[in-house]
């Protein structure tokens, strides 16, 4: 990623068990050279539909729901690639709170954020 460059993280979970979950939390980490957009700072806007509670912090995204059956639910953020370098994107991880059986999550990887658009 070029440096100064806003770009959208989507973050999709799915319930694929016959039973409702309740009270699932999202965990999502960003790496150290990116800072995250908070659009209720930009525009005002409250917490996202289909979301309990969110706690958006300087380096991580909190983000707490429920999934019925079947369901899928789509997450957004906008990010900022802040800062030159090379830094590691820590992986995303989901569980349901008061059931840790019921997780998933997806490794990490480097990213480099450079000076320039190539």
């Amino acid at each position: 990623l070029a440096q100064g460059t806003d770009f959208k993280v989507r973050i999709r979970v799915g319930n694929s068990t016959a039973i409702p979950l309740d009270n699932v939390a999202l965990t999502h980490v960003v790496a150290s050279g990116w800072e995250i957009r908070n659009a209720r700072f930009d525009d005002g806007a409250g917490t996202p539909a289909g979301i309990d509670y969110q706690d958006v912090r300087d380096d991580r995204i909190y983000t707490y729901f429920g999934l019925k059956p079947g369901e899928t639910k789509e997450f957004t953020a906008t990010l900022n690639a802040a800062y030159l370098g090379r830094f590691y994107l820590p992986g995303i991880y989901v569980e349901a709170m008061y059931d840790a059986a019921k997780n998933a999550g997806i490794k990490g990887q480097w990213v480099t954020v450079s000076n320039s658009k190539n």
